[in-house]
């Protein structure tokens, strides 16, 4: 059995995490772009890793954003699209403003490539049938939206009727309730329009479908990690997903809100770094590490 790894990173800067606890976006710092990027890098160097980084094409108006860009590409990781804003409600959107996000997106980040991208996650893993058409149709060789953990989707619930309880509005929603009960395992997507399109979904285990991303791996914390490791080892294809905030903590420049509310930024980064790199290290023995792009090119 020949095991495959994919590595990816979601590049949400930390304005958008401010709108999904009702804080005040215009807060935030670059922290996202300028720390977490950088230690991402490192820690995929060091491990001997290419990834997949998922950007939102607006953030490129912004210096920071721009340099750290040129950074991932000469370190030959793949830039995909994660929209042009963000919108969390994006499959609630016309056709037409869904068309717009994804080759405004298209558009800047080839440009900044000097390639064209080829691969697509949507706004809080909240994909539909309207989405993987116009991707299809423009070509996309993948699709990485597709979270099938049945917890997430309850936990993202929860905290959302939690704030509106509280009077305050969350930019995140539920999303489509089949999405978590989604297979697990890599595989063509057949759209409207009789085309296809490879879908990628983020790891979880089998049967009880606990959520193997950079937020529960810290959740975890070392005992946990030794289990889930175990458990990881018999797996043919793990797609594991990161976000640039996993290797943030409370010492960087985050609001004592955002820590309030955001749990995982009181784990301090080299406790995570470590765990992190523990998981990583696991999943790529006797595997093919691959970007997106590539295990689309093969499958």
């Amino acid at each position: 059995m020949i095991r495959r790894l994919a590595v990816n990173v979601d590049i949400d800067s930390l304005s958008l995490y401010y709108g999904i606890h009702g804080l005040d976006p215009s807060m935030a710092s670059e922290a996202a772009w300028d720390v977490g990027i950088p230690r991402f890098l490192e820690l995929f160097e060091a491990l001997g890793l290419r990834a997949t980084f998922f950007v939102v094409a607006s953030d490129l108006e912004r210096p920071v954003p721009r340099a750290r860009l040129k950074e991932i590409i000469a370190s030959g990781h793949e830039v995909a699209s994660h929209t042009w804003s963000h919108p969390y409600d994006l499959i609630h959107q016309s056709s037409e403003r869904i068309l717009d996000e994804i080759q405004r997106s298209e558009e800047v980040l080839s440009d900044a490539r000097g390639a064209r991208i080829v691969g697509f996650r949507a706004p809080g893993y909240n994909i539909n049938e309207a989405v993987l058409d116009i991707l299809a149709e423009r070509s996309y060789s993948y699709d990485s939206s597709i979270f099938p953990c049945p917890a997430y989707y309850a936990a993202r619930a929860l905290v959302i009727g939690a704030m509106k309880l509280r009077g305050r509005d969350s930019h995140s929603i539920v999303g489509d309730w089949k999405a978590p009960f989604s297979s697990r395992k890599p595989g063509l997507i057949q759209t409207r329009t009789g085309a296809s399109i490879m879908e990628y979904p983020m790891c979880v285990l089998p049967g009880i479908r606990f959520p193997v991303i950079g937020t529960s791996i810290t959740m975890l914390g070392s005992v946990g990690v030794r289990a889930l490791k175990s458990l990881l080892k018999p797996l043919s294809f793990v797609n594991l997903e990161f976000h640039a905030v996993d290797l943030l903590d409370e010492s960087d420049p985050v609001s004592a809100g955002l820590v309030a509310v955001q749990s995982d930024l009181r784990v301090s980064y080299v406790t995570k770094r470590m765990l992190f790199q523990d998981v990583l290290e696991t999943c790529s023995q006797g595997a093919q590490n691959r970007t997106l792009e590539e295990m689309a090119k093969m499958d």
